[in-house]
């Protein structure tokens, strides 16, 4: 959902009302909270709209598997078309089921990550359990606002703003991107912000969102700031093959298609690179593939091939959902990318604490 602006605070009113009503339902104990024998890892956001958590929990998968522990992951799946449904997206054997009955997210982790269980249930309690027994630690994906889930570590996306302003009640939905006030935040372990790639400029900036988060939240709710970026490794072929590398992006006319919430991401990732974007065609978040979704990017195709595009480019998450390829008018490249955690000792110590050394 895109922001509506300064026009719809009197809607961000009552939405602060509802929320808070539905906190405080949890918070009093009259709506049921689970916490679980075994880890679990809680990574979301406040904001509507991607911000990085589906390469944030790929990586930490893959740091949980380094260390001979074995993940799982629990998502809501949304998109899918029986939302009611708990199911095993994957036992960690890979994909049991097609996208459009898992989500796109799931689809993504059982595909990445064949050694991995990945259940999809609208109440997380359930898909926490569905993997007793399965995995070591259960990962939450977008699961901050889950909260009949107790988990022992929380992490959650700050807002990009908070380094230059403190919040205000027209950041909430629908004005603004915030699906809940910025106190909420007490319920978070870690706060994470995306690293601009210099060490000295990250702190700088998370010392300022903390501050701003200073009148909204007591000394002991501000939380330890840990940073992460998203970085492309590699185009890779629709059947999966290596194509080109990061390197051999600058210079080149590239389109881009992307079925993400924040399409915008994936253009400024190759501006980084070098690369020369003709045009990008951003499709709805969780958009199955269909006839009509396949014509438009068609069409966008001989418009950038007009234009001298030599590829198109689109997303993993958006590959994950097309049995074929949606055009042959240009060379298509699947996107290939991981989160990068940055002060590596940090992490290390959260993942001792939750893991048990």
């Amino acid at each position: 959902m895109r922001p509506l602006g300064p026009a719809a605070l009197p809607l961000s009113l009552l939405y602060a009302l509802g929320t808070s009503l539905f906190r405080k339902g949890y918070a009093s104990g009259f709506l049921g909270r689970t916490r679980f024998g075994f880890p679990v890892l809680s990574v979301g956001n406040i904001e509507a709209g991607g911000t990085g958590k589906t390469p944030l929990v790929l990586a930490l998968c893959r740091r949980i598997l380094a260390r001979g522990k074995r993940p799982g992951i629990v998502s809501r799946g949304y998109g899918r078309i029986h939302p009611d449904r708990d199911l095993f997206v994957s036992r960690g054997e890979g994909p049991l089921v097609p996208p459009e009955e898992s989500g796109d997210e799931p689809a993504l982790y059982a595909a990445r990550l064949p050694g991995v269980p990945v259940a999809v249930a609208r109440d997380r309690r359930r898909g926490v359990s569905m993997l007793e027994g399965l995995c070591d630690v259960a990962i939450l994906d977008d699961g901050f606002q889950s909260l009949e889930v107790i988990p022992p570590v929380s992490l959650v996306f700050l807002p990009a703003f908070l380094a230059e302003r403190p919040a205000r009640l027209s950041d909430l939905l629908p004005s603004g991107p915030l699906r809940e006030p910025v106190t909420s935040l007490s319920r978070a372990t870690h706060f994470v912000m995306t690293s601009s790639g210099d060490s000295d400029r990250d702190r700088e900036r998370g010392a300022r969102a903390l501050e701003n988060l200073s009148p909204a939240l007591s000394p002991e709710a501000l939380r330890p700031v840990l940073f992460q970026r998203f970085r492309i490794v590699e185009v890779k072929s629709f059947e999966g093959q290596r194509i080109l590398l990061p390197g051999e992006l600058a210079g080149q006319k590239v389109a881009v298609v992307a079925g993400i919430a924040n399409p915008e991401r994936v253009e400024a990732d190759l501006r980084g690179l070098g690369a020369e974007v003709s045009g990008i065609l951003a499709l709805p978040d969780h958009a199955p593939d269909t006839r009509e979704m396949r014509s438009r990017i068609g069409c966008f195709a001989e418009e950038m091939k007009a234009k001298g595009a030599a590829h198109l480019l689109a997303t993993e998450k958006d590959r994950v959902k097309w049995t074929e390829p949606p055009t042959e008018t240009l060379p298509l490249g699947i996107l290939s990318g991981e989160a990068e955690l940055c002060d590596e000792p940090r992490w290390k110590t959260l993942l001792d604490e939750l893991l048990g050394g």
